[in-house]
């Protein structure tokens, strides 16, 4: 098997999301992974399956646009080679989330997005929005071990106060205690051995 990351998006219309998992059960792949949203009018969602060895990315490709043929889809597909482009495995982070709120102003996400990097922390989900002037961001991040995150969380909020935004970085399972329920991921966690997404 291989697998592959696909990423589909168009106007949103209801019945993509049955087009596209049509389309891969008739092409013999399994999805193990996918996040989908719908933005502005916009659907996208990201997915990862495995298709028997001999399906090419171009088989797959055009087989998902004709089955969703009327709805206009635009598909990217890339081979999910197994390693962690990130350069570290979860094993060697900790999941962290960052949530930002304030008035919305220019440049918030490029200045968070670069502190974050300086340590070498990896965004692996975000979220932004700014309704009515109100920006509100929330961050999944992979934080390496090594990283102070008692200091870096002073320094996030210290910095978020200077332009007047809330700044609070929480471990996941505190956030996860605290924030119940959450959004659902399709997936299986880390470790876990691969299973039927439906």
């Amino acid at each position: 098997m291989q697998t592959y990351i696909i990423s589909v998006m168009a106007g949103n219309q209801v019945g993509i999301v049955a087009a596209v998992s049509k389309a891969i059960d008739e092409l013999g792949g399994n999805l193990v992974e996918l996040s989908q949203t719908v933005m502005r009018g916009f659907f996208t969602i990201l997915l990862a399956a495995e298709f028997p060895a001999d399906r090419q990315p171009e088989e797959i490709a055009r087989h998902v646009r004709q089955v969703g043929d009327r709805f206009g889809l635009q598909i990217s597909i890339l081979k999910d080679t197994g390693e962690d482009q990130a350069g570290l495995s979860r094993a060697e982070t900790e999941r962290f989330l960052l949530t930002v709120t304030g008035r919305d102003r220019p440049g918030i996400v490029r200045q968070i997005a670069a502190r974050l990097a300086e340590t070498q922390i990896d965004i692996v989900d975000l979220y932004a929005a700014s309704p009515d002037d109100h920006f509100q961001m929330i961050l999944e991040l992979d934080v390496p071990a090594g990283v102070d995150t008692r200091a870096l969380a002073q320094q996030l909020e210290q910095e978020g106060r200077a332009i007047g935004l809330s700044a609070h970085l929480v471990h996941e399972n505190i956030f996860v205690a605290t924030n119940e329920p959450r959004p659902v991921r399709i997936g299986r966690p880390p470790g876990a051995t691969r299973q039927p997404a439906w």
